[in-house]
């Protein structure tokens, strides 16, 4: 191209930006951007509930394995899979021929070492009648005597053997220590079984039920109090179940999780019913105390940032950002420690388009009729 082309279109390039630049210096600069549409509600103080909400699941009050304390083979079983059982309902049977002989047997040894203390017993008597005529001599007569404490002692012996004998074979019926659910039966009829050794049933005790969860260790100092001053109520809401079921907090943990930052905590609630089943996972509510005078605002007027949590405040139509530090939530609200007075106007909708120093305008909501608006932009 002719260097002479090239010239005459860079002047003319300089021409048309100088027309421009001189028409904005007209018109006194960039149009302002018009005032950001938003939603906002008004901060209140209100003596709000502190609902601790966290995850956790239910646990067994009891879970007991149960063990033959006999050694035998399985003859009988009395329950199904899966039963619900009584506290001291027969559940199996051990073949009590052998522990029935060995009850025989000591009953023999019994009879046999009682009648030889009886036999040592009168002798002695006889013996002592005879020491007093000096008939015998002293050292005879320790000799008896210590013959019939050794055959009271025989006797003592025999009747231990007895007992432990009757009770073995008592043994020979397993009953259910508690009353509760059972899972499978691990053993069935015709095994040996092993005392204190083989696994035939597990029982579970359902009411009442443990709900164990983890909450912020921030709610320590608030828990404490609330325990104090008396009972605190759980509410928990099992996975799949519309059903709420009411109970107490019965436990907080001696330490703080220094990994989490977490303490533990265990709710006891009713079951009579058997609604609940262990190791269910639920969403769970702590109501621990009241928040009196609170400065309450909607939970979608709270921002996260790097910093940590903001929101923006309305003030003479101009936006401002707040850093705030939070409290307790209740329902869709949320205390507001440090930032926010009662009767300033937070944003709730409209808070993408804002900027600090942002003019805004509201917008009613839906149904009132003005135009719905969704983080700033019109649908």
């Amino acid at each position: 191209m002719h260097p002479s082309i090239r010239l005459s279109g860079t002047v003319a390039t300089c021409a048309a930006l100088a027309l421009i630049v001189s028409a904005c210096g007209k018109r006194g600069g960039p149009p302002a951007f018009p005032p950001s549409a938003v939603r906002t509600a008004v901060a209140a103080a209100l003596d709000t509930p502190i609902m601790i909400t966290a995850f956790g699941h239910t646990q067994e009050r009891v879970n007991l394995d149960v063990v033959p304390q006999v050694s035998g083979t399985l003859v009988a079983t009395f329950i199904s899979d899966g039963a619900v059982v009584t506290n001291g309902q027969p559940l199996f049977q051990i073949d009590p021929s052998d522990y029935a002989a060995r009850v025989r047997q000591a009953e023999g040894m019994r009879a046999a070492d009682r009648a030889n203390l009886e036999l040592s017993q009168s002798t002695l008597e006889r013996y002592r009648a005879l020491l007093e005529k000096k008939l015998v001599s002293p050292e005879d007569f320790d000799t008896l005597s210590a013959k019939a404490q050794a055959a009271a002692a025989q006797l003592q012996m025999d009747e231990a053997a007895l007992d432990l004998a009757r009770l073995n074979l008592a043994r020979c019926t397993i009953t259910a220590a508690m009353a509760g659910v059972c899972s499978k039966r691990f053993v069935d009829n015709g095994n040996l079984v092993g005392a204190g050794q083989t696994r035939l049933v597990n029982i579970r005790s359902y009411d009442p039920l443990f709900v164990e969860f983890s909450v912020s260790e921030q709610y320590l100092t608030v828990l404490r109090q609330a325990m104090a001053a008396g009972p605190v109520s759980v509410e928990l809401a099992p996975n799949g179940d519309t059903n709420r079921y009411i109970g107490k907090l019965v436990f907080l943990d001696n330490a703080v999780d220094a990994q989490s930052g977490t303490i533990l905590l265990r709710g006891e609630v009713p079951n009579p019913d058997l609604k609940l089943w262990a190791r269910q996972f639920a969403s769970i509510r702590v109501q621990a105390g009241v928040a009196r005078g609170a400065v309450m605002v909607p939970e979608a007027a709270i921002q996260f940032g790097k910093h940590g949590p903001f929101l923006y405040a309305v003030k003479d139509g101009k936006a401002e950002v707040r850093p705030v530090k939070t409290g307790v939530r209740n329902n869709d609200g949320i205390q507001i420690i440090e930032g926010v007075a009662p009767g300033d106007a937070v944003v709730v909708l409209g808070q993408l388009m804002l900027h600090p120093g942002a003019s805004v305008r509201e917008v009613p909501a839906a149904g009132s009729g003005a135009t719905a608006v969704t983080n700033g932009v019109k649908p």
